[in-house]
């Protein structure tokens, strides 16, 4: 009978075939690149670098002598992660092609074998099928499934991969076995007596061989590029082990400034496909001359290589763009100038901005201007007078009686009085008004009656006169005047009403520097000066225009083109660029966000439930090096952030020490051994934190680190909601990360909410270390009622020892913005608990007209001498 399957004559004309030839030369390149370059590359690839730094671009460190290639983001050999990615990549691809080939044939000859016979209703129903999963995009598909099976390892993506690619094969083969069963040596063979088994084998398998053969060698290609969709989707191979994809997804922020991190990963996903296709057509070619004689005859020019090369060139000769110096001359007035109207950003969309609601990021420092308090923060994190000229509290802490200032106004002109305050006061905490924290102001007296509706007034706030506001508590409350500052509190015009509506789009009138003069909803907010302003002469701004829904890449480009006057949304890698620049850098300043992130370990569940195996921890982790991986991070070892008035901060609360870190693991019963790396927990350790971005790159850093002492971590990625679901609920998680940013400025949110043993509860609990102390507890209930600054500060030091001590969490680094003004922009200066605090700012005219007249916009160098492409606006805009 005739045999299709490869033979001399096949081998003579794939050899002919100069494409295919090319293909097999890039596979057997990229076999040998994968199989010999872990044993060859000196590098191991899950090893981080920090002793290097980053370069002036903000990317970390470049080609070397020691790193070919240079590094990826978390500081690891490029080249090695690229060779071990090589050797997953086209492991999981073969392996799955062969499942996906296997699975097809079977599917396909079975599905030829039964059709138009006694069983042909199982044929029909394996061709439906077939046509359903054929309907489906392959890679869409894919990336479904793997994100249904959430945390995957090889043999996980191999079951997806290998168990959803088999129908088109499946259909082929069907084909070729209908054709093949009704040749005259098959009828021969069935009038024989063979059954439909033995027909399968011995006649129709092997003479669909040639055909399987080439859809697996086409299949490789395709199944190289839906593992690296899975990785660069986040849904694949769990890090740190090195795929294609991951290392793509890892790299794209830093397209602008290191280009060869996406090339390299992007050019070897290239190389592969392009590789495996050529071999698959040349072996279809070879296999079936017939079949192919009617299309085109081979290129003589590989384009698609000469496409490769000269991207590959283009990386080569492409350079990091760079920053645009500030345009104009330098200020001229020495005194505050009034007008002008300065122009802002923000990348998010206002919800609303009635200060018995705002309570977003971007909406509190717009509700800030527009809405005064009875008292705020001076520079020095003390509480100090605003509306009120006065501020008085009762030696027992219970009583704060605030005398206004004479002369204020509303906005709309009404003079504001004690009475506006009360109101304004329980309008915020009405029943009927959804404000997000009404809680917190529970102390007042007769909140509890009132805030359910059957009280029609606040029974613990009463007014005295025109000017005098007295407000009792339940109980001494040293964090009520801090909770004061916030726009809760601030008075709003009687046209407010009694109630705040969180469909209403109108905005109440308040009493701050500025008023709201119009508001296009997914545009622009425009601030006008408020003329009846009790500080005389201020603001000296005519107006501020806040501009919304422009992204952080956008917002750079305006802000060199004179479009925008000051920023504070920047990536770390433009922070990096202007922090380095010296035009820029005297204009550039980091202002810490109320926020602390650290590592947490479930106290309720081993091995946390010892104390000595968190301090092991707790010993072993390093978080100065996280500061290397972007500029907008800040290491802390404390649970206070640095922009909260606190303890003094002149000596380390925690420190990293190896030595501490191993005895403490031999206390703890897991004596490990670094040199024989014998010993240790003898269990993984799962760390559950949301993937992508800065979260993951810590977790892969403490996973190190972690690793050093003995202790074994798992990554466990998942979604935000299933993270939030996971770590508050009792006896989940054993170990995590977490973030915190404080709802009100005080050093109690940082410790109330999350580690004391009332904020544990069975689901929902917001103490994920299920921490319960109770010397932490009685130091915070001190710390709540004591009304001396330098005393409350005393506990809360102690407070920070107990959590050093008992290692229920590593704190580990918080978050900074670069701000970023003009030249022309005076007055300003970061205030250290006030965001975007623009009071005292005033414009230089002469410079700005300077500025508005220089030169054209920023650029993107690519290839230096020769031309440059205009990168003005990149990144979208409004």
């Amino acid at each position: 009978m005739p045999s299709p399957l490869p033979g001399r004559d096949a081998l003579r004309r794939f050899r002919r075939n100069r494409p295919a030839m090319v293909g097999l030369g890039i596979v057997a390149a990229l076999a040998v690149f994968a199989i010999a370059g872990p044993w060859v590359i000196p590098h191991d690839p899950l090893a981080s670098d920090f002793s290097m730094a980053r370069d002036v671009f903000g990317a970390p460190p470049g080609p070397s002598r020691s790193h070919w290639l240079g590094t990826d983001p978390l500081f690891r050999d490029l080249l090695a992660r690229l060779a071990h990615g090589a050797r997953l990549s086209l492991l999981i691809a073969l392996v799955a092609t062969f499942m996906s080939t296997g699975v097809g044939a079977f599917v396909g000859i079975t599905a030829g074998v039964l059709a138009g016979g006694r069983l042909g209703f199982v044929d029909a129903l394996l061709m439906r099928l077939v046509d359903v999963l054929l309907a489906l995009p392959f890679l869409l598909f894919v990336t479904a499934v793997g994100a249904f099976v959430g945390r995957a390892d090889v043999g996980a993506v191999l079951l997806v991969l290998g168990l959803s690619s088999w129908a088109g094969t499946a259909r082929l083969v069907r084909a070729k076995t209908l054709q093949v069963r009704e040749l005259d040596f098959v009828t021969a063979a069935r009038a024989l007596g063979a059954g439909p088994l033995a027909i399968a084998r011995r006649h129709l398998l092997p003479n669909v061989a040639g055909t399987l053969i080439v859809i697996a060698s086409m299949s490789v290609a395709n199944m190289i590029l839906a593992e690296a969709v899975l990785g660069y989707l986040m849904v694949g191979i769990q890090p740190p082990r090195p795929t294609w994809g991951r290392m793509l997804h890892e790299a794209e922020h830093f397209l602008g400034t290191r280009l060869s991190l996406v090339a390299a990963p992007g050019f070897a996903i290239l190389l592969a496909v392009l590789g495996w296709n050529r071999v698959g057509e040349g072996l279809r070619d070879a296999l079936d001359p017939k079949g192919s004689a009617g299309l085109p005859p081979p290129r003589r020019l590989p384009f698609d290589l000469l496409l490769a090369a000269a991207a590959l060139l283009l990386i080569a000769v492409a350079r990091p763009s760079s920053v645009r110096p500030p345009i104009g001359a330098d200020p001229s007035a020495r005194e505050p100038v009034r007008g002008g109207v300065l122009r802002v950003a923000t990348s998010v969309n206002i919800r609303t901005l009635d200060p018995a609601l705002a309570y977003d990021e971007a909406a509190l420092p717009i509700a800030e201007l527009m809405f005064a308090r009875l008292v705020t923060w001076d520079r020095e994190g003390r509480l100090v007078p605003d509306l009120a000229a006065e501020v008085r509290s009762s030696p027992d802490g219970r009583t704060h009686t605030f005398v206004l200032r004479g002369g204020l106004r509303f906005h709309d002109g009404s003079e504001l009085s004690a009475a506006d305050v009360k109101r304004s006061i329980e309008r915020a905490l009405h029943p009927k008004t959804p404000s997000p924290a009404a809680s917190m102001y529970a102390a007042i007296e007769g909140f509890e009656a009132f805030h359910k509706g059957s009280a029609s007034e606040l029974s613990g706030i009463r007014v005295e006169g025109a000017r005098t506001v007295i407000i009792s508590l339940r109980e001494a409350d040293a964090t009520f005047l801090p909770l004061m500052t916030l726009g809760f509190m601030a008075p709003v015009c009687a046209s407010a009403g009694p109630f705040a509506d969180a469909r209403s789009r109108d905005v109440p009138c308040g009493a701050g520097p500025f008023r709201l003069a119009s508001w296009e909803p997914d545009q622009r907010i425009r601030l006008v000066r408020h003329e009846a302003y009790f500080q005389p002469g201020k603001p000296y701004l005519d107006g501020i225009e806040w501009l919304l829904n422009v992204r952080w890449s956008t917002q750079r480009y305006k802000l060199e083109d004179g479009a925008i006057d000051y920023t504070r949304e920047l990536s770390g890698t433009d922070a990096a660029l202007y922090r380095a620049h010296p035009a820029w850098g005297p204009r550039a300043r980091f202002t810490l966000k109320h926020a602390t992130y650290a590592l947490f370990m479930n106290t309720e569940l081993p091995p946390f439930d010892n104390r000595a195996m968190r301090r092991a921890v707790a010993f072993a982790l390093d978080p100065s090096v996280l500061e290397k991986l972007t500029p907008t991070l800040a290491p802390t070892d404390r649970v206070i952030p640095a922009s909260i008035p606190g303890p003094p901060r002149l000596l380390p609360m925690r420190r990293h020490d190896p030595a501490l870190a191993l005895a403490a693991m031999e206390q703890a019963g897991f004596r490990y051994d670094p040199r024989t790396k014998q010993g240790g927990y003898p269990h993984p350790i799962d760390l559950v934190t949301t993937p992508g971005g800065l979260e993951q790159q810590v977790a892969e850093t403490y996973q190190q680190q972690l690793a050093a002492i003995g202790i074994e971590v798992r990554l466990r990625m998942v979604s935000f909601p299933t993270y939030l679901a996971e770590v508050s609920r009792r006896r989940t998680t054993a170990m995590g990360l977490l973030g915190w940013t404080a709802d009100f400025p005080d050093a109690s949110n940082f410790f109330e909410p999350t580690l004391s043993s009332k904020a544990i509860q069975d689901e929902g609990s917001q103490n994920y270390a299920f921490f319960s102390n109770a010397e932490l507890d009685r130091t915070l209930e001190r710390a709540r009622s004591e009304l001396s600054r330098e005393k409350r500060f005393e506990l809360y030091a102690k407070a920070e020892e107990i959590v050093r001590d008992e290692a229920p969490w590593v704190p580990s680094y918080g978050s900074r913005m670069m701000e970023l003004w003009q030249p022309y922009v005076q007055g300003y200066d970061p205030h250290p608990i006030l965001p975007q605090r623009f009071h005292d700012v005033w414009l230089d005219p002469r410079a700005r007209a300077l500025h508005r007249g220089a030169g054209a916009g920023a650029v993107l160098t690519l290839f230096p001498r020769f031309f440059a492409i205009s990168a003005r606006g990149v990144g979208g805009g409004l």
